[in-house]
């Protein structure tokens, strides 16, 4: 009887501990929309972003879209719901969905091979040309080196040579073995929807996608875009926060050159929530939204997946988005960054709910920090929960693009500087040429002359730098001939480059 008591007794001690434990833990009811509002004003400050818009969704209605800090440091407009940014990879989300819908027309599909609709695309092997699929695009399993391959835009290509010219791009692994984060491949993916649909990769967006959502504030072009309330691009150069000048990629424009507003991709977001509806129009099907969900590829954690994403959680690529597994939810993410610009959507589709960030800012982590706080707020975590990790690796984010440490006893360049003037080729990238002006050396390449510096470094080795914030400088290094002058260079990411023999 005692023993009865005992546990009896126990048991009452426990119960009590644990409403104790629970009262303690349960907060009183707040305002979500008023506590994220207030982390977003706080956040902005103490990551130092100029500026940012943010849009969310919950229970198919939007609930928060609003604008914080400014558009300019140099100016005191304001943004709000409607100023205009730059999209940068986020824009993979809107080829994803406009390739769906000519899937939905029958005119595509997902897993038949593109040669059959892109006849003059040839891999780099017989093996890539003969199965690449549309789905192999977009969900980064061809195999093309990650982050490797997208400067022919910058270079002056169009988009009919880019295409012939992806013949000579190497592949790091097999196709569908490693997932590799490939700008190329959307850009191709993009060209296979444009051919198909007989409509360009920027009118297929506008057309199926930004009319039919009355998406007004939404464009797929950034050069000569002109809008007064749109917002500049920032980046720390040398310490110091100052406007930069925006990325333009728009030939491969599928990849990361769609623009747009916080309301109005607030519209995009909904319409994927609602399985392919936006207002009672069918954008896409059911089925095609799931379709882009799903799980095409496992992808590897790396330096741009941000808490909550870890080895727990898991990644994966899906058809222009990516994913990941948290409080026992799917969520759907694609996140983008170009020089002055960061962005990041989300969707949580099993609570119908979504947020979109966009900043004025590159390089920081702030949109995934809005992030992480809106979802752990939505789960019932602690919203405060992965914050300090974020910010810490914020600082470490720069170090993504700072030039190589100096050797402390550089090695002196045998040749001079005049060897190494010429044309050099790359069957990839084709031809760059270096020159001299003074003690200088500076490279232009393609039919655009896209100029780097180019400073010695140790020994052969150069840092070739080309402009903007966020590219970063790479090393070169030269072999010299028999004949005094640099028979070639090897650019660590770009590869060989032969010189061309000068014509007599």
């Amino acid at each position: 009887m005692q023993v009865v008591r005992w546990v009896a007794y126990v048991g009452i001690l426990v119960a009590i501990i644990l409403l104790q434990t629970n009262s303690i833990s349960a907060a009183p009811p707040r305002d979500d929309v008023a506590d994220l509002d207030a982390f977003i004003e706080k956040t902005l400050k103490d990551y130092q972003v100029p500026g940012a818009a943010v849009a969310v969704i919950k229970d198919g209605k939007v609930v928060l879209a609003k604008g914080y800090g400014v558009r300019d440091i140099n100016k005191p407009a304001k943004v709000d719901k409607d100023t205009i940014f730059q999209l940068a990879s986020v824009t993979k989300s809107l080829t994803g969905a406009a390739v769906g819908t000519v899937v939905d027309e029958g005119k595509l599909d997902w897993d038949t091979p593109i040669f059959n609709y892109l006849p003059e695309f040839v891999g780099y092997d017989p093996y890539m040309t003969r199965w690449l699929t549309e789905r192999d695009l977009l969900a980064m399993r061809t195999g093309w080196p990650a982050f490797t391959g997208d400067e022919l835009d910058s270079m002056g290509y169009d988009r009919a040579e880019i295409v012939r010219r992806m013949r000579y791009l190497q592949p790091r692994y097999s196709l569908r073995e490693v997932a590799q984060y490939s700008n190329p491949g959307i850009f191709l993916a993009g060209e296979v929807a444009a051919r198909t649909s007989g409509l360009s990769w920027n009118d297929l967006v506008e057309k199926r996608l930004y009319e039919p959502m009355d998406m007004t504030r939404s464009g797929t072009v950034v050069k000569g875009l002109n809008d007064a309330n749109m917002s500049a691009a920032h980046a720390v150069v040398d310490g110091k926060l100052q406007v930069v000048e925006p990325s333009i990629l728009d030939t491969t424009g599928a990849a990361s050159s769609g623009t747009s507003t916080a309301a109005d991709m607030a519209k995009f977001l909904l319409m994927l929530l609602d399985k392919g509806t936006f207002n009672g129009k069918l954008i896409l099907k059911p089925e095609t939204v799931e379709e882009m969900f799903k799980r095409s590829m496992i992808g590897e954690i790396e330096f741009s997946e941000i808490l909550p994403i870890s080895e727990t959680t898991g990644f994966y690529y899906g058809l222009g988005v990516d994913s990941y597994d948290y409080a026992g939810s799917h969520i759907i993410e694609k996140a983008g960054a170009l020089a002055g610009v960061r962005t990041i959507i989300t969707l949580v589709p099993e609570k119908n709910a979504a947020i979109v960030v966009l900043a004025n800012l590159n390089l920081t982590a702030f949109p995934e920090a809005v992030r992480a706080f809106y979802l752990n707020q939505l789960f019932g975590v602690d919203p405060q929960t992965d914050q300090k990790e974020i910010f810490e690796l914020n600082s470490q984010i720069a170090k993504l693009v700072a030039p190589p440490p100096a050797p402390t006893n550089p090695g002196k360049f045998d040749g001079t500087l005049d060897s190494l003037v010429g044309v050099y080729e790359n069957d990839y990238h084709g031809r760059c040429e270096i020159s001299r002006s003074g003690d200088k050396l500076s490279v232009a390449c393609g039919p655009a002359k896209y100029t780097a510096t180019l400073t010695h470094w140790n020994n052969g080795a150069f840092v070739m730098k080309f402009p903007g914030a966020t590219q970063a400088p790479t090393l070169t290094t030269f072999t010299i001939g028999e004949d005094g002058k640099a028979d070639s260079f090897t650019h660590e990411t770009w590869g060989l480059f032969t010189r061309v023999q000068e014509e007599k």
